[in-house]
């Protein structure tokens, strides 16, 4: 009997690129992968069948697809819906002798990958800035339907893309920016997604403010029951969230605007202040007297 040599060719088109005209994007070949069950391919694949008979010579290859009539093969087969597809195939020499049929299952993949990043620790949004400490971690995440996820990469600033691997923390504080994509078994990758955000572990700076100036004596301060107290605090990247003042060694409650302390005696005034992050400042303290007691007269007499 004779013997029909037959095989199916997957043409993969290479894609490669550039992000930015700087950074190499990796992973950007198309590509064959097997889970162990059947083959995942890209969109952009074709199927090459051929034949060869060492007798009367083939005469055609026959073919059908997902079921489909039966048709004489003479180009590349392709698919331009995603899914599972069937490709049988078989061929026919010069004498009429048939091969045996064959049939190839296929998964076709023509989508990347969907993903999300999310931080595990302090996290601040304002307008389109995002807010992270030296603390965070940054966690990316990808899902593919189909072929599966076959890597995650990201870079900061100008350093080089690199595979993720876990949870990543952002050691410098400032502005920085990342950029991510993900690249399924296949090959399909997403677009490079980018991203700026500010990096703080630092605590807000808080002042104690008076209107009118201590009266210095010795190592002590006084000072009238008139006087008023201004607590302000700054915050250079994420704000100050809110201001906290104490009493005496009260608790700490919410400060609100200026104040007078009218009691007389010895005081000591407490202020911290809280950014957007969770970065609690070193607690101000001013330690001084409320003096309501008017100055003793007297009337002495000189006789010559």
């Amino acid at each position: 009997m004779k013997k029909y040599f037959f095989s199916v060719v997957l043409i993969l088109f290479l894609l490669s690129g550039l992000s930015n005209g700087v950074h190499l994007l990796y992973a950007q070949q198309k590509r064959i992968y097997n889970d162990g069950i059947i083959d995942y391919v890209p969109l952009s694949a074709s199927f090459v069948l051929s034949a060869d008979d060492k007798g009367s010579t083939l005469d055609v290859i026959q073919y059908s697809v997902d079921g489909n009539p039966v048709e004489v093969y003479s180009d590349p087969i392709g698919f331009d819906t995603e899914g599972r597809h069937f490709i049988a195939w078989r061929a026919i020499d010069k004498t009429g002798n048939i091969s045996e049929e064959r049939i190839k299952a296929v998964i076709v993949d023509g989508t990347p990958p969907e993903g999300i990043a999310t931080v595990e620790g302090a996290a601040f949004i304002s307008g389109d800035n995002i807010y992270i400490t030296t603390n965070s971690a940054v966690i990316l995440w990808a899902e593919d339907d189909l072929s599966g996820v076959d890597n995650i990469y990201v870079k900061f600033d100008d350093g080089d893309f690199f595979p993720y691997r876990e949870p990543m923390i952002v050691p410098e504080e400032g502005l920085h920016t990342a950029e991510a994509y993900a690249v399924d078994n296949v090959g399909n990758a997403t677009p490079v997604y980018i991203v700026q955000g500010y990096v703080d572990s630092t605590a807000p700076d808080v002042r104690i403010v008076t209107k009118k100036k201590f009266v210095t004596v010795g190592r002590e301060k006084y000072t009238s029951k008139d006087n008023e107290y201004t607590v302000t605090a700054s915050d250079a990247i994420a704000g100050v969230r809110e201001i906290l003042v104490s009493l005496d060694g009260s608790e700490f409650v919410n400060y609100t605007g200026s104040f007078k302390i009218q009691i007389p005696g010895e005081h000591t005034l407490g202020a911290k202040a809280v950014d957007n992050l969770g970065n609690i400042s070193a607690i101000e303290t001013v330690t001084f007297f409320v003096d309501v007691m008017p100055p003793e007269t007297t009337l002495g007499t000189f006789l010559d």
